[in-house]
């Protein structure tokens, strides 16, 4: 499978407005951003949901976007000279950016067209200010309490 946006040539700084354009259009209230070195390496945001601020964060590997740079070159979809830095961490970089974006906009536009509200649909992103780990972040780390693991004493 074809990785979505492998040859973008838009720039990070330019994905990142428009996400913040979107995040905005469905209600963001208050957008940051966190940095590693100089690179955004995440956003946040809050949506409001009964007059109360929920935080939201997505989170971005810079590590991982290099790898993903690696593996399309050795499937032959980038040329060789990707693997230089700095051109596979800013390639990388604005790819992953590019398709951060693209899911952010589908999944809010089911808000957009009440299948489901915000808050549900990014719930996995919802973020514990104090624990600093997204709800999906914690469900990892305490999946029996989430999970019903046995039924009736017995296991499934």
């Amino acid at each position: 499978m074809a990785i979505k946006n492998i040859f973008t040539q838009i720039k990070t700084e330019r994905t990142i407005s428009e996400i913040e354009s979107i995040l905005l259009k469905f209600g963001a209230n208050g957008i940051y951003k966190e940095y590693q070195g100089n690179k955004i390496s995440g956003l946040m945001f809050f949506l409001l949901k009964d007059r109360q601020k929920i935080p939201f964060k997505i989170p971005m590997s810079i590590e991982k976007t290099r790898a993903i740079i690696i593996k399309a070159v050795n499937e032959g979809k980038l040329p060789k000279r990707f693997l230089e830095e700095p051109l596979r961490s800013e390639q990388g970089e604005r790819v992953v950016w590019r398709v951060i974006k693209d899911w952010i906009h589908s999944q809010l536009s089911l808000f957009e067209i009440e299948f489901a509200d915000a808050i549900q649909i990014m719930l996995p992103y919802a973020y514990n200010i104090v624990e600093k780990k997204t709800m999906y972040e914690q469900f990892l780390e305490n999946k029996e309490k989430f999970l019903a693991l046995e039924s009736n004493g017995e296991e499934k």
